[in-house]
């Protein structure tokens, strides 16, 4: 159920944001060119950023400690202001356009109601959570659940391969797809491709994903210690009682980026797709042109710093395996 929830969450997300994009480009496209690409990066905040209020609602639980509600609270006032400047945009460019008024009122009252109702739902999905294990030993994953859910990723490339490929022999066949329209069809498949085992990627991360969660007690302020203790190398004095925990921590996270970096490129790789097919079509204006930047500059930060924290983990759990009450639980 929590998996089909969090599958939910991903798919009316993305649609609205390709909705708010969408009525962008329908009623906006007089707006001013660089109002236009504020305008349409604004729907994707105005969308994302009462998804990340209530994923953090959600998540973690803002009851654990002063430090974890405090830090809560400056993201969800974060997102608040930069809702408030993208409505902005979206207004602007509305008027520079001469848009009928209920376009932008939509896109701003929108917002308004998902940031309202993004706190009271994740609160409530929380609540639907198991209890956290009294130990946190055996959070850590075995190679075999492991290689059971790189198995899955696989099979699902392969499924998706396959179904694929019967699509575009199909379009062939039946509706005589020629030249540039088969082409487009190639590029659609090769899109749907790589994009059904990056989404299998995050579900099967998901328990990776709360065995870090757990090792924290849900608490984002301690997690949030942990992380830079072990990833950011800070010289942090944590009690006792929190070592073995940073150890487990040290030693789950790795794999949670390791996957994290598995969704990415292949995210990347279906992105590509798309994009080169609106080449292909001669349809790249500024918007998606301007995007393709910001994807290679987040690939190119994210990368190497997710790199540099595994590598970071691995040495901390290696140095305290001994912080940790029973050796084995820190895995190989």
């Amino acid at each position: 159920m929590r998996v089909l929830s969090y599958l939910l969450t991903v798919v009316v997300s993305t649609a609205l944001t390709l909705g708010a994009a969408l009525l962008v480009a329908l009623q906006l496209h007089d707006a001013p060119a660089p109002l236009l690409i504020a305008a349409a990066t604004g729907t994707l905040v105005l969308v994302m950023g009462p998804v990340l209020v209530g994923g953090f609602a959600g998540y973690f639980d803002h009851r654990a400690s002063v430090e974890g509600r405090r830090y809560l609270r400056r993201w969800f006032l974060g997102v608040v202001v930069l809702d408030v400047v993208a409505a902005g945009f979206v207004v602007a460019a509305s008027v520079t356009a001469n848009a009928p008024l209920w376009v932008p009122a939509v896109l701003v009252v929108g917002a308004a109601v998902l940031l309202v109702a993004a706190r009271p739902l994740g609160s409530l999905f929380r609540r639907t959570e198991a209890p956290i294990a009294d130990t946190v030993d055996g959070l850590l994953p075995g190679r075999d659940a492991i290689r059971r859910k790189v198995v899955r990723i696989a099979v699902t490339f392969v499924v998706a391969a396959v179904l694929a490929t019967i699509g575009v022999v199909l379009a062939v066949v039946l509706w005589g797809e020629r030249g540039t329209d088969l082409g487009q069809v190639v590029l659609l498949a090769g899109q749907l491709t790589f994009l059904a085992p990056a989404v299998a990627a995050l579900v099967v991360a998901l328990p990776i994903s709360r065995a870090l969660r757990d090792v924290g007690g849900r608490d984002v302020g301690r997690l949030r210690r942990y992380a830079q203790v072990v990833l950011r190398g800070k010289r942090l004095e944590l009690d006792p009682a929190e070592r073995p925990a940073a150890v487990q921590y040290a030693r789950i996270v790795p794999l949670a980026l390791q996957f994290q970096l598995a969704y990415l490129g292949l995210l990347y790789l279906s992105i590509a797709f798309q994009l080169l097919s609106s080449v292909v079509r001669g349809s790249l204006v500024p918007v998606p042109a301007v995007t393709i930047v910001l994807l290679v500059l987040v690939l190119a930060w994210v990368v190497p710093t997710t790199v540099r924290h595994i590598r970071r983990a691995r040495r901390y759990a290696a140095a305290h395996a001994a912080d940790v009450t029973d050796p084995a639980a820190v895995g190989p």
